[in-house]
């Protein structure tokens, strides 16, 4: 099975990333997550966004997919995310404190190396990398 009606939000200020460290175990990842009933992609990235880190973008612009293995629900699955990149938003990025516990910012090389990295997360700054470090 593959997820494809989510999405996945690269927040970069500074040319450092913002990632959330996950609540599930799963380390440390991009806001994103699943469509809600009705909702396009564009309307659920900027509701993640508000939701996970409290922000709301400016602009975000439409990047692409990616592809990655994830647990979902306890379960192996294939997830591939519609990615999004903000660089300018409102608000004081804070987490949530139910999905994420914490955010930090990371320079690119850290986030990709990062051990404990979602990898969705990773695939997209992989993916993306050249439009991120514009």
């Amino acid at each position: 099975m593959k997820l494809d009606r989510c999405c996945g939000i690269v927040v970069l200020k500074n040319n450092k990333v913002l990632l959330g460290k996950r609540s599930d175990g799963q380390g440390w990842g991009l806001a994103g997550g699943k469509l809600e009933e009705g909702e396009d992609f564009y309307s659920a990235a900027l509701r993640e966004l508000h939701e996970e880190f409290n922000i709301h973008a400016v602009v975000l612009l439409e990047l692409g997919r990616v592809e990655a293995h994830a647990r979902v629900k306890g379960v192996e699955t294939l997830v591939a995310p519609l990615i999004y990149l903000c660089r300018a938003y409102d608000g004081e990025p804070k987490a949530d404190g139910k999905e994420l516990s914490a955010l930090q910012w990371f320079t690119y090389e850290a986030a990709i190396s990062e051990l404990s990295m979602f990898p969705p997360s990773k695939a997209a700054l992989l993916a993306f990398k050249e439009a991120i470090l514009l």
